[in-house]
């Protein structure tokens, strides 16, 4: 089994990289810390999120986008025909993201995200993957005003992330994960995600990875495992009837399954974790299993964030088949 977290890392005022984070980023807004200084932040975080994920043992860590204001924003922001407009609500949690509004045709005129990554990658010498939105995830928390349907602007999106995804595979990274929340969350249209993952995931010299969190798979797992890429994550704890869906699945994919709630403060028992790798280790060898939280660790407290991922290794350590 392979151990890993899903993405972002908690922001809290909890702990003192979080009180400094937030602190420099208020001084910031307000004028009284230059760009520089407000990097040279971010990068001394960078460097402790990777730091804690090493002592926690993870196998694939991430910079924890400890930039991010919320999953779309890092992109819109650096794309032409986006503005950052108002808060909306982030799918059932009582959190908000600022919807971006696409008033004329998306354009990448470059790297969105390679110098984010070439940092955190070289902070460590274990693997660190690369997280995208989806492009079905990322429209859908979108406005749009240009294209005023779905599937052209889905179907662009994809072409611009699948441009950022060769440049972080050339920057090194050997996984780009794209998250893709929207899918399973209520209504989807299983076809259009699936042939705008194809699309971002071509010729990405990577593996590549479509994770799914909040919502339920059940009914979609089948369609995904024709999906073009090489990774499927499946949240394990949002919905208790995934993994039925999985048992009735023919999976011929990497899988990686959340097991621990990311939006949750009770930690989870090393028994509990080993039930439910004995059930999924049936369906899937262990070395082509990924283990992780649900989702990102934002909505929780750093104690507990990081009481999680110990837990994490120490279950992944004492598993016997």
């Amino acid at each position: 089994m392979i151990t890993t977290a899903v993405g972002n890392y908690p922001k809290v005022a909890e702990g003192a990289y979080s009180t400094k984070l937030i602190g420099t980023i208020t001084k910031w807004q307000r004028k009284e810390l230059s760009d520089a200084q407000l990097e040279d932040t971010c990068r001394g975080i960078t460097r402790a999120v990777i730091q804690e994920q090493e002592q926690a043992g993870l196998d694939v860590l991430t910079d924890g986008q400890i930039r991010w204001e919320d999953l779309v924003t890092p992109v819109a922001k650096r794309l032409k025909g986006f503005e950052i407009n108002g808060l909306s609500r982030w799918f059932n949690n009582n959190m908000y993201y600022r919807r971006p509004i696409l008033d004329k045709a998306p354009v990448r005129t470059g790297p969105i995200l390679v110098d984010d990554y070439r940092f955190a990658s070289g902070c460590t010498k274990k693997p660190v993957k690369a997280v995208l939105p989806g492009p079905y995830t990322f429209v859908a928390l979108c406005e749009d005003r240009h294209f005023k349907a779905q599937r052209p602007f889905v179907l662009k999106m994809a072409e611009i992330l699948n441009e950022e995804a060769k440049a972080l595979a050339k920057a090194g990274a050997s996984i780009v994960q794209f998250d893709e929340p929207a899918v399973g969350f209520g209504k989807t249209n299983i076809a259009l995600a699936i042939e705008a993952l194809n699309i971002a995931a071509r010729g990405v010299k990577a593996k590549t990875a479509v994770y799914t969190y909040f919502g339920a798979l059940d009914g979609l797992f089948a369609p995904l495992m024709k999906a073009k890429v090489d990774l499927i994550g499946a949240d394990l704890v949002s919905e208790p009837k995934t993994i039925q869906a999985l048992k009735r699945t023919k999976i011929t994919k990497e899988l990686a399954i959340g097991c621990l709630d990311a939006r949750n403060t009770k930690l989870e028992s090393v028994r509990e974790l080993h039930a439910i790798f004995r059930a999924v280790g049936r369906l899937v060898p262990l070395d082509r299993l990924y283990v992780n939280p649900n989702a990102g660790l934002e909505f929780l407290p750093h104690t507990q964030a990081l009481a999680k991922l110990k837990r994490l290794g120490e279950a992944v350590r004492s598993y016997k088949r």
